[in-house]
């Protein structure tokens, strides 16, 4: 008997959009305390993940059952899906165009980008999100570019290198900006009420 595998990451359903959202970024920092002087020592470690909880909003079966098949693809923590903020979906900024990575192999917190109109301010707001291949990073400072239309742009998370190359002249997207996730958890459920509505939520984080 044929297996049948679906292509990941899938793409989010879009039958109702998102009720509510609890979006944020786990690091990985360690801190110890003598017990004596009471003076602290933090070590940042090299993890970041993006996590989100999401609820839907109350749905009759028809669409109910596409998220039902979409959850069910998915097979618990095996597949990946895209998924963004919700509320983030445009920026603040002015940016326009296309925009590209300016220069290879970058690291760090920081990217150099170029396509930007020339000498504009704030094309970037902090609390922007551009996307960088697969994965998705906030803007930190405001942004403005400099006469041959190139910045430094100041983001978190670190950039994955370590997981995917960034090659020079890559596309930057920001506009309804996606990483890739996985579910939390292999177990799904959902609940459905005397009419027939269902209630349906989730939690995931980033695949990494």
């Amino acid at each position: 008997m044929a297996v049948f595998t679906p292509s990941y990451p899938l793409t989010l359903p879009t039958a109702t959009g998102i009720k509510t959202q609890n979006w944020g970024l786990k690091r990985v920092v360690a801190m110890t305390q003598s017990p004596f002087t009471l003076q602290q020592q933090v070590y940042q470690h090299s993890g970041e993940q993006w996590k989100t909880t999401m609820s839907l909003p109350p749905m009759l079966k028809d669409n109910a059952s596409i998220w039902l098949a979409f959850f069910m693809q998915l097979r618990g923590m095996r597949g990946t899906f895209k998924l963004g903020d919700q509320d983030r979906k445009t920026i603040q900024g002015t940016a326009t165009g296309t925009v590209l990575v300016n220069g290879a192999s970058q690291t760090g917190n920081q990217v150099a980008l170029d396509g930007f109109t020339a000498s504009r301010a704030n094309v970037f707001k902090a609390g922007d999100y551009i996307q960088i291949n697969s994965y998705v990073y906030m803007v930190t400072e405001n942004v403005t570019a400099n006469g041959s239309g190139e910045a430094n742009v100041k983001i978190e998370p670190a950039l994955r290198t370590g997981i995917e190359p960034i090659n020079n002249n890559t596309t930057v997207i920001y506009l309804n900006t996606t990483t890739i996730m996985r579910l939390d958890s292999n177990e799904f459920n959902w609940d459905t009420d005397h009419v027939s509505k269902y209630g349906i939520s989730f939690s995931c984080s980033e695949a990494l």
